[in-house]
C-alpha cells in the first residue's frame, strides 16, 4: 500500500501524544474523550485484550452483535473499486465500504454530514474534516486531502464539472476548512457531493495525486471506511476487514446517513455472475445474502427454514437507451414506432416472472418518489401496431435488422430483449440480438457504430438531475437544447415547487426525443441466512450495519 508523507504520519503521532498528556492532567475531559486519548499501541493492545462491554457481553436475542463474517453476492467482478471512475454496482459496492463521501444523505435525500460537517452561505459551500477520522494507514484526515479529492472529483466526473466546478468562483483551503465559492447559487452543490455514484469520495491527497484520472490499483485502496481492503482475487472474491479505528459520525438520521458500526470483523464480495448459483449458494451456505431470486425459486426458498425471503424497492428501471447519436434508431419516428409496439405488462412480466415484483413505471425516479411523474404524452404501454406503422412510415428505417446489445449477466435486459424483439415483428421491424458480458456490453454501448440501442437498468438517485443518461457523453449519447435548458433551470432554483414544474417538462421532453424508453419499475427479492440480521432499506447496497449470530 503507499505510504503516506512521513511528516503527515509525525503529525498524527505528535497529536496523539498531546492529547495524551492533555488527558493525564484531568483538563475537564470527558471520560469518552481521555479514553481517546490513549496511544494508538495502548488501544490496539487493549481491544485484543478485552472487548469494548457492548462487544463482550452476549446481546439479546434480536439485539446486534458484534463479530463474525459476512459473505454477499457481486453480480460481475469489478474491474476496479476506484469510486469516481466505476459506474456500476459490482465496483460501486465493496467501494463504498473502503471510501466514504465528504457528505451523505438520509433516506428522505436530505443532505447529512459524513467525512465532513458543512455550512451553506453567502453562495458558498464550507467543509471541515470531522474530528478523529483517520485514513487506514493510521494517518488522520486532513483538509488538504478533501481538497485534492475534490479537485480529483471535479476533473474525472462530468456532473461535478456541471452542476459544482462550472459555478465556481474559487476553491480554497482557509484555515481547516475547504470554501467553495459560487458565481451564483448552486442549489445541487451539496447533493453532488454526497452522491453515492460517483460522489466526493475523500482519499488521501497521496493517492489523489498518483492516479489524477487512472483507475486506483487495489494495493492502493485506502480510504477511511468501516472496512479496508486485504485482497482481491479476480472472479473469485474480495476481502475486506474491519477499520478497527474507524471514526463513526453518531447519528439518529436514517438510511446512508445512519451511523455506521461495522458490526461484522470481515466482508466478503464474492463475484457470481450466474443467478442460479448465487441464489442456490445462499441455500447451501456458501453465501449470506444474494439479490435477484427467480419468481420460480421462490415457493422452494420460502419453504426452507434456514432461509428469509424478500421483496425490496430498490428502484432499478428495467428499459432500452437508443443510439441517438448514428444509425437507424437516430431517427425519433423509427423511435416512436418501436415505442407504439410496447405492452409494459409483458415486458415486465418477462422481464420478472411475477405481477408482484413490478410496478409500471413511465419515467426514471420511483413510484413512491416524491419526484415522481406520470407524464408520457400518452406514448407509454399504449400498444397500436396500426400507429407503429405509420410512424415507421414516416421514418428513414431500410428494413434492416437493428442491433441491440445486451447481457444475460442481468437476466432481465436479456429477457426483455427478446420479448421486445418479437413485439416490434407485426410492425415491420427487426432486431439482431447480440449478447455479450456485462463488461463488454459496457464498452460498446460507448461505441455509436456497435448498437441502434442497448438493455438498460437505470437506478434511482437523489435528484433526477443525477440520472446517467442526462449527461452529455453518457452512453446513447443524448443531446437535446431543450434537455440542456431545462436540466440548466433546475440546477439554478432552489425551491422545490419550481423545481418540479421542471421536471414535468423534462418528462415531456423525454416521450418527445425519446432517447429511452422505460419498461417499468423492477422490485427485488432477496434471499438472506435466518442468521442475518438488519439489512438495508435503501436504494443503495451496504453491509456495514448488518449483524451475524
Amino acid at each position: 500500500m503507499m505510504k503516506r508523507r512521513v511528516n503527515r504520519l509525525l503529525a498524527g503521532a505528535t497529536a496523539i501524544v498531546m492529547m495524551a498528556l492533555t488527558a493525564c492532567s484531568g483538563g475537564g475531559q470527558t471520560p469518552a474523550s481521555q479514553a481517546a486519548a490513549g496511544s494508538t499501541q495502548a488501544a490496539a493492545a487493549d481491544s485484543q485484550a478485552e472487548a469494548p462491554a457492548d462487544q463482550k457481553e452476549e446481546p439479546a436475542a434480536g439485539e446486534p452483535k458484534y463479530g463474525g463474517q459476512l459473505r454477499v453476492t457481486l453480480n460481475n467482478d469489478p474491474a476496479s473499486m476506484d469510486p469516481l471512475l466505476e459506474d456500476s454496482e459490482p465496483g460501486q459496492i465493496p467501494a463504498a465500504h473502503i471510501f466514504e463521501t465528504a457528505l451523505c444523505n438520509n433516506i428522505a435525500g436530505e443532505i447529512c454530514p459524513q467525512v465532513c460537517t458543512f455550512e451553506e452561505k453567502d453562495n458558498q459551500v464550507i467543509l471541515k474534516v470531522r474530528e478523529g477520522v483517520t485514513f487506514h494507514d493510521g494517518s488522520p484526515c486532513e483538509i488538504a486531502d478533501v481538497e485534492a479529492s475534490a479537485n480529483r472529483w471535479l476533473n474525472n466526473v462530468k456532473m461535478a464539472r456541471t452542476y459544482v466546478g462550472d459555478l465556481m468562483e474559487s476553491m480554497k483551503v482557509e484555515g481547516d476548512s475547504l470554501v467553495f465559492t459560487f458565481k451564483d447559487p448552486a442549489p445541487l452543490a451539496t447533493t453532488m457531493m454526497s452522491g453515492w455514484d460517483r460522489g466526493l469520495y475523500v482519499m488521501p491527497k497521496e493517492l489523489c495525486e498518483k492516479y489524477p484520472d487512472s483507475k486506483i490499483a487495489d494495493a492502493d485502496l485506502i480510504g477511511t471506511g468501516p472496512y479496508k481492503f486485504v485482497e482481491h482475487l479476480a472472479d473469485r472474491y474480495i476481502k475486506m476487514e474491519k477499520y478497527q479505528d474507524y471514526k463513526p459520525l453518531e447519528s439518529d438520521e436514517t438510511g446512508m446517513a445512519e451511523t455506521r458500526h461495522g458490526y461484522v470483523d470481515t466482508l466478503y464480495f464474492y463475484s457470481a455472475p450466474d443467478i442460479n448459483a448465487r441464489i442456490s449458494g445462499v441455500q447451501t451456505d456458501e453465501y449470506d445474502i444474494a439479490f435477484g431470486v427467480p419468481d420460480n425459486m421462490r415457493a422452494t426458498l420460502e419453504a426452507d427454514p434456514n432461509l428469509d425471503i424478500e421483496i425490496k424497492d430498490l428502484s432499478i428501471y428495467c428499459g432500452l437507451v437508443f443510439n441517438y447519436e448514428k444509425g437507424q434508431c437516430a431517427d425519433v419516428n423509427l423511435r416512436n414506432a418501436i415505442l407504439a409496439c410496447l405492452d409494459m405488462d409483458s415486458l415486465m412480466l418477462a422481464a420478472q416472472g411475477s405481477a408482484d415484483l413490478y410496478y409500471l413505471n413511465p419515467t426514471v425516479v420511483s413510484t413512491k418518489s416524491k419526484w415522481f411523474c406520470e407524464e408520457s404524452l400518452g406514448k407509454y404501454n399504449a400498444p397500436d401496431i396500426e400507429k407503429a406503422k405509420d410512424y415507421l412510415s414516416k421514418s428513414s428505417y431500410d428494413g434492416s435488422p437493428l442491433v441491440f446489445i445486451t447481457t444475460k449477466d442481468n437476466a432481465y435486459m436479456y429477457k426483455t430483449a427478446l420479448a421486445l424483439a418479437d413485439m416490434v415483428k407485426p410492425a415491420g421491424i427487426t432486431i439482431d440480438i447480440q449478447v455479450y458480458d456485462n463488461a463488454t456490453l459496457k464498452d460498446y454501448r460507448m461505441d455509436p457504430d456497435k448498437f441502434d440501442m442497448f438493455s438498460s437498468g437505470l437506478s434511482e438517485k437523489v435528484d433526477p438531475t443525477q440520472i446517467a443518461f442526462f449527461e452529455d457523453g453518457w452512453a446513447g449519447f443524448y443531446k437535446s437544447e431543450k434537455k440542456d435548458e431545462l436540466m440548466a433551470k433546475m440546477n439554478a432554483e432552489s425551491d422545490f415547487n419550481k423545481r418540479y414544474e421542471y421536471w414535468e417538462e423534462m418528462c415531456k421532453v423525454l416521450y418527445e426525443d425519446l432517447p429511452i424508453i422505460t419498461f417499468g419499475e423492477r422490485r427485488v427479492v432477496e434471499v438472506k441466512r435466518k442468521t442475518v440480521h438488519n439489512t438495508f432499506d435503501t436504494v443503495q447496497k451496504f453491509y456495514w450495519n448488518i449483524w451475524v449470530d
